[in-house]
């Protein structure tokens, strides 16, 4: 299936570079400084304008999320949290 992940280019460089999309979500403070890092997950939304609220980047990500059962992944679902890498190979930036 395809999805779309909105990222920043400076993020974009630190996938590249660890070779995986997979993200780190963080509990935060008052003004939004990250504190403590609460896991690994990547969120994926199902239609690329969504995507295109969440950073300059959006990339387009090939994931099955029924080869695995570390998603929350429901038909009909805005959005994905996958709790495993995704493989470079299976990410192109969408233009």
């Amino acid at each position: 299936m395809i999805f779309y992940h909105g990222t920043s280019k400076e993020n974009w460089a630190k996938i590249q570079k660890e070779g995986v999309l997979w993200g780190r979500r963080f509990i935060v403070d008052e003004n939004r400084n990250p504190i403590k890092e609460v896991d690994r997950c990547t969120y994926l939304a199902v239609d690329k304008e969504e995507a295109n609220c969440y950073g300059d980047i959006v990339l387009r990500v090939e994931y099955d999320p029924f080869n695995s059962k570390h998603n929350n992944y429901k038909e009909g679902c805005w959005q994905v949290r996958v709790y495993e890498p995704i493989q470079i190979e299976n990410i192109k930036i969408e233009i």
